[in-house]
C-alpha cells in the first residue's frame, strides 16, 4: 500500500492497530487471569498497578525488554492510548503551523527550560535509580527503577523507529526526526512509571511538568503540536507496557496470547518474524 508524501505517517498507525485488534481478539482469559493478579496486588501495594512483591532479576533485563517491544506491546490495553494519541496527532496536524507560529518567540525562557529538563534529564533520571537501587533492599523501589528502565528502553526504541520510519522535517528545518517527540514521550514515560508505583499524588505533577516540556519543544521550533501529542501518547504506551512486563517477570515470565513481531537478522537476510500463538 502506497501513501502521498503527506500521509506517509499514516503507515505506522495502520499497522499498529492491525496487531493490536488481532491481539484484542486473542487474548481472552489470560488477560483475565492477569487483571485478577493485578486486583490483589493493587489491594496489597495501594497503589494502581504495581507488581506484586519481589525483585526482578537484571540478568533477564534483555527478555523483557524483548517482551515488551513485542508481545507486551501490540496488546487490547494499548489499543485505547494508542487510538486517542493517534487522532489527537492527526486532529491537530492541520493546524499545526498555526499553533506554532503562536507560540515561537513568546516565552524564548520558557524553551530553553524544556530543553534542559528533557532528553539528558531523564536519561540520568533513570541511571540514577538504577544505581540507586543497587544500594537498597526495597523490593518496590528496585521493581520501580527496574520498570523504569524497561519503559526508558522501549520509548527510545520506538520513538527512534518511527521517526526515521516516517522522516517528517522539523518545524526549524534542523532535521527530519520530528514525529514523535522525544523529550515529550520520555517524560511522559516517566510519569507514567511513577503514577504507577507512587500513585497520583507524585504522577499528576509530573504529568503537568511532561505537557509543559511537550509545550516549550514547539515554542523552541524544535516539534510540531501533532509531534507532542503523538510523544504524549507513545510515552504513556511504554510506560504501561513496562510496568505489565515487569508484573509478568515477577509472575513466573508468562505472557498473554496474540501476536509476536521479532526482527529477522542473519547472514543472508533481514526482515521480520510475525508469530501467532494462542
Amino acid at each position: 500500500m502506497t501513501f502521498p508524501p503527506r500521509f506517509a505517517a499514516l503507515r505506522i498507525p495502520i499497522v499498529w492497530f492491525v496487531l493490536a485488534v488481532s491481539a484484542q481478539a486473542t487474548e481472552g482469559a489470560p488477560q483475565d487471569s492477569m487483571a485478577s493478579a493485578s486486583n490483589t496486588a493493587q489491594d496489597q501495594s495501594q497503589t494502581p498497578g504495581v507488581p506484586p512483591g519481589g525483585a526482578p532479576k537484571f540478568s533477564r533485563f534483555h527478555r523483557v525488554l524483548g517482551r515488551n517491544l513485542t508481545s507486551n506491546l501490540f496488546t487490547r490495553n494499548n489499543l485505547t492510548p494508542f487510538l486517542i494519541g493517534a487522532a489527537g496527532a492527526l486532529a491537530i496536524a492541520p493546524v499545526d503551523q498555526e499553533i506554532s507560529q503562536a507560540l515561537r518567540g513568546h516565552a524564548s525562557g520558557f524553551g530553553d527550560a524544556g530543553q534542559e529538563v528533557g532528553g539528558i534529564a531523564i536519561a540520568s533520571i533513570v541511571g540514577g535509580s538504577l544505581v540507586a537501587s543497587r544500594l537498597t533492599k526495597d523490593n518496590h523501589f528496585q521493581s520501580f527503577s527496574y520498570t523504569l528502565a524497561q519503559a526508558y528502553a522501549t520509548n527510545v526504541i520506538l520513538t527512534q523507529g518511527i521517526k526515521h520510519a516516517t522522516h517528517r522535517m522539523r518545524p526549524d528545518g534542523s532535521a527530519s526526526t520530528s514525529l514523535p517527540s522525544g523529550h515529550a514521550s520520555d517524560t511522559f514515560a516517566l510519569a507514567t512509571v511513577v503514577t504507577g508505583y507512587y500513585g497520583k499524588k507524585w504522577g499528576i505533577p509530573l504529568y503537568v511538568v511532561a505537557t509543559l516540556i511537550g509545550v516549550s519543544r514547539i515554542e523552541h521550533g524544535r516539534h510540531w503540536p501533532s509531534d507532542v501529542v503523538a510523544g504524549a501518547a507513545l510515552g504513556y504506551i511504554a510506560g504501561r507496557t513496562a510496568i505489565r512486563g515487569t508484573k509478568r517477570e515477577l509472575a513466573g515470565g508468562k505472557t498473554s496470547s496474540g501476536w509476536m513481531v521479532v526482527p529477522v537478522v542473519g547472514r543472508d537476510r533481514r526482515g521480520v518474524l510475525v508469530r501467532f500463538s494462542y
